[in-house]
């Protein structure tokens, strides 16, 4: 392993004996310096790599990666590395999200039908196992998507809130604070948007011209 992308690959490619990742991001963590005293986490190597890791559990919905299955990452890693390099594996962030749309239909479309398809097409734009750690949502994207579904005339709004606490993460975020330009950009510290319950958290209205 020599690049970043060599690491990603590398990790997703962990025999399934030693436990499953669903997802990875490797950075050179700016705190990651011999001259950081700010932070516990930070190894003294300068060229020390953060690897976040997520796994999923029973029901297929992201997670913390076990202790174990670390592990057995870190050792399944070393066989792979650099001399030079050092690893520090770390659990990315995840934030849980509702998205709420309204369309206009066209004429002679019947709505229910119409927020069916458009709910669906959500549902598949959205799958925890098309998104990445750090991937940002962009909203021009989601209402071209939308646009295309038969029957929609206009995409009139499209809102994306965080749901934490509960059966949720327990992660709050400001995703209006952080949505620029028509994108929902994630946090500084690697995470991830997943909409936990598709069928309770994309919904969808039909309104009036």
């Amino acid at each position: 392993t020599v690049t970043l992308q060599d690491y990603t690959v590398r990790a997703l490619s962990l025999p399934a004996k030693f436990g499953t990742i669903a997802k990875v991001f490797v950075t050179q963590d700016e705190l990651t310096s011999t001259k950081s005293v700010t932070d516990s986490i930070v190894d003294s190597n300068p060229l020390a790599l953060s690897l976040y890791v997520l796994s999923y559990d029973i029901d297929g919905n992201l997670q913390s990666a076990p202790q174990s299955l670390k592990t057995n990452l870190k050792n399944y890693l070393s066989q792979y590395m650099m001399i030079t390099d050092a690893l520090d594996i770390k659990d990315a962030f995840i934030v849980n999200i509702e998205v709420k749309y309204e369309v206009l239909t066209l004429p002679n479309y019947a709505t229910r039908e119409v927020l069916t398809r458009c709910t669906e097409a959500l549902k598949e734009y959205f799958k925890t196992a098309k998104r990445n750690i750090n991937q940002p949502i962009n909203l021009s994207e989601v209402s071209t998507l939308l646009d295309k579904v038969k029957g929609v005339q206009t995409v009139k709004k499209i809102t994306v809130a965080n749901k934490a606490g509960g059966n949720y993460s327990g992660y709050a975020y400001d995703t209006e604070g952080a949505t620029k330009d028509g994108v929902v950009y994630p946090s500084y510290d690697p995470c991830i948007f997943e909409i936990k319950y598709p069928d309770l958290d994309i919904k969808g209205r039909v309104t009036a011209i």
